[in-house]
């Protein structure tokens, strides 16, 4: 492999961690295995014959000719050198959501606190009509659910759900929670997935300390 190909991806990669590059992949190419193309040998010293099925993911992530990264690895290209297995995928498949690590109540509905920049999600699964965001969860209170401390939610910003989904949801103004919710004509239960915390019922006039924020998408642990 010429090591022009490793100088050409770590220039189309910029700031962005190769972990990112990564989960834009869809995990088809692993972190190490791009840093490995970007230096141009393995961590144990051997030249890399990268697969054509690496490069051709690699390339539709940025957005460039899936030929010209062929021809850099030292492949003779040709339309039959291209895998038949995998999708292209174009800017249109992906969106920018905001990293918070906390929710409050905002003039406008939610207002995120701790504002930790942005992550790209790609858009497969989501209804692209609806606002998103991850919320970084705090605690032990949903590992029931496989939701771990640290663990990125993806919420759908809506006020819409069905009994027992899981909702990010605002306690009196201040208080920003994942949890389970069932609301009756006389009451709202917020209840966790660890059996160690007891649900909370809210009744009556405290029906309306209870904003929902949004509904749990799908989560991303980092490591």
């Amino acid at each position: 492999m010429s090591y022009k190909l490793g100088e050409y991806l770590r220039e189309l990669r910029g700031n962005r961690s190769l972990r990112e590059i990564s989960k834009l992949t869809n995990e088809e190419v692993s972190h190490s295995y791009i840093s490995d193309l970007e230096k141009g040998v393995s961590r144990r010293g051997n030249i890399i014959k990268p697969s054509p099925d690496k490069l051709l993911s690699l390339a539709n992530v940025y957005h460039v000719e899936y030929r010209k990264l062929m021809e850099l690895a030292g492949y003779q290209t040709d339309e039959t050198s291209k895998p038949s297995n995998i999708t292209p995928m174009s800017s249109s498949d992906l969106i920018d959501v905001p990293v918070v690590g906390t929710i409050k109540a905002g003039p406008n509905g939610v207002a995120f606190e701790d504002y930790q920049g942005t992550e790209v999600v790609m858009t497969n699964g989501l209804d692209i009509s609806y606002e998103y965001f991850y919320l970084i969860v705090n605690g032990d209170s949903m590992i029931g659910d496989g939701i771990f401390d640290g663990d990125y939610a993806l919420i759908k910003k809506t006020k819409e759900f069905n009994n027992g989904d899981i909702c990010a949801i605002i306690v009196d103004g201040e208080e920003g929670t994942l949890k389970h919710i069932t609301r009756s004509d006389d009451s709202i239960v917020l209840t966790a997935s660890n059996t160690k915390y007891p649900p909370r019922i809210f009744v009556g006039d405290r029906m309306n300390e209870i904003l929902i924020s949004g509904k749990l998408v799908r989560t991303m642990r980092m490591f």
